[in-house]
């Protein structure tokens, strides 16, 4: 940073602390939100999977009692909130793993795959096969980022659908009776039934999602010439959601019957309960309760995404000002103070200024 870069970047004050300006970012969109910090992550992911679930309940209940075989077609209104509790109180931590896990994988993969350059790239400049290679590279970041989120997630994603699915399905009343009785009949390994169908579903899902929305985006971009606003971003999502759920219906399916089951394990394995399904009750069947699955995949993202970049926005809007200390100069160094500006507080607000040494001098 120039002398001239410093005296612009602090100012004088009357006592013995200075406030650094830190700017803007300059990433737009769920990219900014990389800057927070590990507990910021988990207070936005967490509240925004908790509530966005908690809202949509009513929705994820027809959907499991659709896809689920034998249940009573009973649509009085205290079924919409069957399964609840197990709904609400495991989304918080499973968003708050979810969103950490992903921005962690997208800055370390973007630091790898990504030249620095790259990250002031303007959406206009011409195409070329250094650019194309970037578009790559980023679509790799984008899905392996959000398929690890999804990973990292389902060890208490899955318990959460074990639970609240049986109880939707009629297998249970209340999550009091459901855990203890899993527990005693089927042990520990009960809450994570379907486990690997549920992988299956949630990996694909987040993933395609996320590159659906960058592929969707880059195209409005293209056509309108300017990038989509807030409102613009979270129709762009949800079409991007209800996309790659449409496609993964028929996993979902699986991952029902799979979870729903009692402890006779009358389905056995992925592909096996694929077959079955097929020659028992025909291909059809595997598009069960698509349209729910789709009402409620699409504004998941949509809502999680307002929530997530809310808060997210919110928490680097109160860091745009930061307060550090002033010393008294070191020996060897000329008239002024020494002012105490950690590494990290320069990244967090500005991806692109180089990084300095944790001592900056600036002669005041």
């Amino acid at each position: 940073m120039s002398s001239k870069e410093n005296k612009n970047a602090f100012t004088k004050t009357t006592g013995t602390v200075i406030a650094v300006s830190a700017g803007a970012a300059t990433t737009t969109g769920v990219d900014a939100l990389s800057q927070l910090t590990f507990t910021e992550k988990l207070l936005a992911g967490s509240s925004a999977r908790g509530v966005a679930q908690t809202l949509l309940h009513p929705i994820d209940v027809v959907r499991t009692r659709l896809q689920a075989r034998g249940v009573r077609r009973d649509w009085s209104p205290r079924v919409f909130i069957k399964g609840v509790i197990p709904q609400v109180v495991l989304a918080v931590p499973a968003g708050g793993v979810q969103f950490v896990a992903y921005e962690w994988c997208k800055q370390r993969l973007t630091e790898l795959l990504l030249p620095p350059a790259s990250h002031t790239k303007q959406a206009s400049t011409k195409v070329t096969s250094s650019g194309r290679n970037h578009a790559w590279r980023q679509v790799v970041v984008d899905l392996v980022s959000g398929a690890a989120g999804a990973f990292a997630a389902s060890f208490i994603r899955v318990p959460q659908e074990v639970l609240k699915q049986r109880i939707q399905a009629d297998l249970y009343p209340h999550i009091g009776v459901a855990l203890p009785t899993i527990l005693q009949k089927e042990g520990f390994g009960g809450l994570y039934r379907g486990y690997w169908a549920t992988v299956s579903r949630d990996v694909p899902w987040n993933a395609l999602s996320f590159l659906f929305f960058l592929q969707e985006s880059r195209l409005f971009e293209r056509i309108q010439k300017r990038a989509p606003n807030r409102q613009e971003n979270l129709v762009l999502a949800a079409i991007g959601g209800a996309t790659a759920a449409l496609m993964l219906t028929p996993v979902d399916v699986v991952k029902t019957r799979l979870m729903t089951q009692g402890a006779d394990g009358t389905y056995r394995g992925i592909l096996p309960t694929f077959r079955r399904i097929i020659a028992e009750e025909g291909p059809a069947t595997l598009m069960k309760g698509s349209v729910p699955r789709v009402m409620y995949l699409a504004p998941l993202a949509a809502i999680t995404l307002t929530i997530y970049n809310a808060i997210g926005r919110k928490l680097l809007e109160a860091r745009k000002r930061r307060v550090v200390t002033l010393a008294p100069r070191f020996r060897g160094i000329g008239h002024g103070y020494q002012v105490a500006c950690a590494k990290r507080s320069l990244f967090v607000f500005e991806r692109n200024l180089p990084q300095c040494s944790a001592q900056v001098s600036y002669t005041l």
